[in-house]
């Protein structure tokens, strides 16, 4: 058992190339993938095309789509709670070292350990940028 590609990063133009002929849709736009569908190749190869993550189990929140990459950034309305997804999932060394920024600590009365929250990520990251005054959080969510 394998996957080919990532969601909507060249999945189904690979799995085209490797059938030989137009078997599924093409598109530069996450979630055009509307249904799971197995593409039976050989007796000893079958392919499967599915929305969205790899075999999704559960529904996800739009802002967990969006964070996901499986809705386009360009449909957030609700910046905070993908940021939110995200600072909640990448431990806070690794923000800080992809996005070269400097989170605020947690306060002496909070769990050490907790995630930034979203304003905080986002504030850390307009400053990083050279931005002087009120961030602009959906600027820098996107």
């Amino acid at each position: 058992v394998g996957f080919v590609g990532y969601p909507n990063v060249g999945k189904s133009s690979s799995i085209n190339a490797l059938v030989g002929e137009k078997r599924t849709g093409v598109t530069h736009t996450p979630g055009k993938t509307k249904h799971f569908q197995t593409l039976i190749i050989s007796e000893e190869l079958t392919l499967c095309d599915c929305p969205g993550l790899v075999f999704p189990s559960f529904p996800s929140s739009r802002h967990e789509m969006v964070a996901c990459g499986v809705l386009p950034i360009d449909r957030m309305t609700k910046h905070r709670e993908a940021i939110q997804v995200v600072a909640d999932r990448v431990p806070r060394d690794i923000l800080e070292q992809i996005y070269k920024i400097t989170l605020p600590k947690p306060k002496p009365y909070e769990p050490q350990s907790r995630p930034p929250t979203a304003a905080e990520l986002l504030r850390a990251y307009y400053a990083s940028r050279g931005h002087a005054g009120l961030p602009d959080e959906t600027r820098a969510a996107r």
